[in-house]
């Protein structure tokens, strides 16, 4: 089953195993559908997600997870450290929150493991958004 979403480009569906597909405006989806891959850097990722959707489409396999369960509880820890540090939170309020490690000696957090930690966290956050998140959909060679 596919979460729809309209939008001015068209309609976003969310499928299963977490594939995205937009459909541009007044596609029939009764119908043959195409895919449109750009030639660029990424072409290999995009085939291999046009791949992933074909399958889905013409199969009950759903794709598999290129992340590993630590990727994935990682990217998850980015995240939420991103969403702190964005509201205003101190390294050290992130460790506390992301990390579940409070440390309340100053002298201790200056050279504390949980606070390069949580630094990295956020600093590893701020590259996927400014476009590192591409390497995740990217093949490993």
């Amino acid at each position: 089953m596919a979460e729809a979403r309209s939008a001015e480009e068209g309609v976003h569906l969310l499928l299963q195993g977490g594939l995205q597909v937009l459909l541009s405006p007044g596609a029939d989806i009764t119908g043959p559908l195409a895919v449109i891959l750009p030639l660029d850097g990424d072409f290999p990722t995009r085939v291999a997600a046009a791949d992933a959707l074909h399958r889905l489409l013409t199969s009950s396999l759903s794709p598999s997870d290129p992340l590993s369960f630590q990727r994935r509880r990682r990217f998850k820890r980015m995240l939420r450290a991103l969403d702190g540090r964005g509201a205003g939170a101190t390294y050290r309020e992130v460790a506390g929150h992301v990390l579940g490690e409070a440390v309340t000696d100053s002298a201790a957090w200056r050279t504390s493991a949980v606070r390069d930690v949580a630094i990295r966290l956020c600093r590893g956050a701020a590259r996927l958004v400014r476009g590192g998140y591409l390497a995740l959909l990217r093949k490993k060679i």
